[in-house]
C-alpha cells in the first residue's frame, strides 16, 4: 500500500467514483481509521473496509470502476450503418424542411420496429453523430421573388 501515491491518483482521476475510493485509500495511507473516512467520504464504514480488501485482493484495479450493465441499446451494432443511412436519407427526402426527432422516432418504429421515447432518439443520433445545428428552414412553397420584393419595400428602422 505504501508504494502507491493515492494523493496524486486521486487528483488525476476523471472518474468520480475511482477518486473517491483513490481518497479513501489515501486517508488510510494516513492514518486515518474506516470511521473516519467514511464520515469524510460520506460512505458506510462497511464500504471503506471493501476498498481496502478489494486493493488487497486486486491491487490498484480493485478500486477502478467496472462497467455497469445498464439497459440494453435499442440497436444493436450491425443496425446502426443501416439506421444511420436511413436518417440521412429521411433528410435528403424533404423538401425544404428538417427532420425532427419526432420523423426518426416513427421511422424507428416503422423500418426496425424499435419503441422508445423521444429522448432516445436524440441520444441514439448523438451517438451516432448525426446531431446537427441548421439554419432556419425554408417552406416547401416560399416564393423567393416574392420575398425579395417585400424586403425592398419594408420599413427599415
Amino acid at each position: 500500500m505504501q508504494d502507491h501515491d493515492f494523493h496524486m491518483l486521486a487528483k488525476k482521476e476523471l472518474h468520480a467514483r475511482t477518486r473517491v475510493r483513490l481518497l479513501g485509500m489515501a486517508h488510510l495511507q494516513d492514518g486515518w481509521d474506516y470511521q473516519k473516512i467514511a464520515t469524510a467520504l460520506r460512505v458506510h464504514e462497511a464500504t471503506v473496509h471493501g476498498w481496502m480488501q478489494r486493493f488487497k485482493t486486486s491491487g490498484l484495479d480493485g478500486l477502478i470502476e467496472s462497467p455497469r450493465s445498464g439497459a440494453k441499446r435499442k440497436l444493436d451494432a450491425s443496425q446502426k450503418p443501416r439506421f444511420k443511412q436511413a436518417v440521412i436519407n429521411l433528410q435528403e427526402q424533404r423538401s425544404g424542411s428538417r427532420t425532427t426527432g419526432h420523423d426518426v422516432q416513427a421511422m424507428l418504429g416503422q423500418q426496425f420496429e424499435v419503441s422508445c421515447c423521444l429522448n432516445s432518439v436524440y441520444n441514439l443520433l448523438a451517438r451516432l453523430d448525426l446531431v446537427w445545428i441548421t439554419a432556419r428552414s425554408k417552406h416547401a412553397k416560399r416564393n423567393q421573388a416574392s420575398q425579395d420584393a417585400f424586403k425592398k419595400t419594408s420599413v427599415k428602422w
